[in-house]
């Protein structure tokens, strides 16, 4: 007898862990299915201030990433903080991020000769997922933890961001995420996703963060992701770019034999722009 309620208490039990792990993983496919589809309202009104997010990688990743914002003309007066997020003992990549706000951004002379501020940014160091010649039995250990520094920056706790603080933002969260591939990369979109899931719920059960009326962005509209693959990249997408294909809010390749790829049937494709780079 004793054995037969054993076995039944044990077939309830996996049971309620297959339902509990399959509607999380229809409620996540949902909502990941939504956004991915869903246009995005023109909420933000002129000269509203927008804090972007760069995400940076080592060498070549860098250097493309700069050439991009230099082509783009990027405005300091619209995007008035800019966060730089490198990873640990990538100090090439944080010494291009000051040379950039110190010489491109540093004064925009508007056409009536006038000087307009440059906002401000930060600079953000996160624990790599893995380290060169790392085992793959700590790794994982090491991804937890830089999955972690991840949702703190993008919750703008994260120690580096003290001048956020001073950026007069309507919200800490970052409106738009933009990277070009490193592998730092896809702890940051994986926890943008993890949190715009999170707001997601809460908006289901009517729980969690509200926003301030004129002045925050509603939170399905923050945290957008945009991906742009290495021009290195003609025939094939990176590892990276297989990874986040199903994330990103938008995917823009720079060569026409990348252009239609989607992760599955329903998702959006690869958007093919061109070159972005000198």
């Amino acid at each position: 007898m004793e054995s037969w309620l054993s076995w039944t208490s044990l077939f309830w039990a996996a049971t309620f862990v297959t339902m509990a792990c399959l509607s999380t993983i229809i409620t996540f496919m949902y909502a990941l299915a939504k956004s991915q589809n869903s246009q995005v309202p023109q909420w933000r009104s002129r000269n509203t201030p927008i804090h972007l997010l760069i995400v940076l990688g080592s060498g070549g990743h860098t250097a493309e990433m700069f050439s991009m914002l230099r082509r783009m003309k990027l405005d300091p007066s619209k995007f008035t903080h800019r966060t730089y997020v490198v990873s640990s003992g990538d100090n090439f990549s944080a010494t291009k991020a000051v040379e950039f706000e110190t010489t491109d951004l540093r004064k925009k002379i508007n056409t009536n000769g006038e000087t307009t501020a440059t906002g401000s940014y930060s600079i953000v160091t996160v624990p790599r997922a893995r380290r060169v010649h790392q085992s793959f039995l700590t790794a994982p250990f090491s991804t937890i933890q830089s999955f972690w520094s991840c949702l703190l920056v993008l919750r703008g706790l994260h120690p580096d961001q003290q001048s956020l603080v001073s950026s007069r933002l309507p919200s800490p969260y970052p409106d738009i995420i933009l990277t070009n591939g490193p592998a730092t990369a896809v702890c940051v979109v994986l926890a943008a996703r993890l949190l715009r899931l999170w707001f997601f719920l809460c908006g289901v059960f009517s729980v969690g963060r509200g926003t301030k009326s004129g002045t925050s962005a509603p939170s399905d509209f923050q945290l957008r992701t945009i991906f742009v693959e290495s021009w290195a990249r003609v025939k094939t997408l990176s590892l990276s770019g297989k990874l986040l294909l199903p994330f990103a809010d938008r995917f823009l390749v720079q060569w026409p034999g990348l252009e239609g790829k989607k992760a599955w049937p329903g998702m959006k494709e690869t958007e093919y722009v061109g070159p972005l780079v000198d």
